[in-house]
């Protein structure tokens, strides 16, 4: 464990002490950021590359199905929400999913591409815990 040292600072009459407890406050900031980043840096370039402060999300949709791209003209729609609840039933949201997803729903890749996008909360996160490019169709 480490103990945080204290540093006694004087303030002449002429200064505000808020004003010096902010300053100090910004500067203990960046002084963290720089050893973060220069963590950061040292662990990417020796191949640990995982953020210490954001969490790397690979999806767990196959490479291919996520650069699959929409036809020109075609947008996206807005999607019911599942959120797996008890009174919800999986096949109703399919079949829901499926009607508003229009012509996205006659390509394959698409349909799963833009899947999770219809999906919340608990079914979401479970979805974002599945293993990397583990769905290919």
């Amino acid at each position: 464990m480490m103990q945080a040292q204290s540093e006694v600072i004087l303030v002449d009459r002429n200064h505000d002490a808020d004003e010096v407890v902010r300053n100090v406050q910004q500067q203990n900031i960046g002084a963290h950021n720089n050893i973060t980043n220069l963590v950061e840096n040292i662990m990417a370039q020796i191949g640990l590359n995982m953020g210490l402060h954001r969490p790397n999300f690979v999806s767990s949709l196959s490479e291919y199905v996520l650069q699959t791209g929409l036809s020109r003209g075609c947008k996206i729609p807005k999607f019911t929400m599942f959120a797996g609840d008890t009174s919800e039933s999986t096949v109703e949201h399919i079949t829901r999913y499926l009607t508003e997803a229009g012509d996205i729903a006659n390509n394959e890749n698409l349909r799963l591409k833009f899947f999770p996008n219809s999906l919340t909360k608990n079914v979401f996160t479970w979805f974002t815990t599945l293993a990397p490019h583990s769905i290919q169709h």
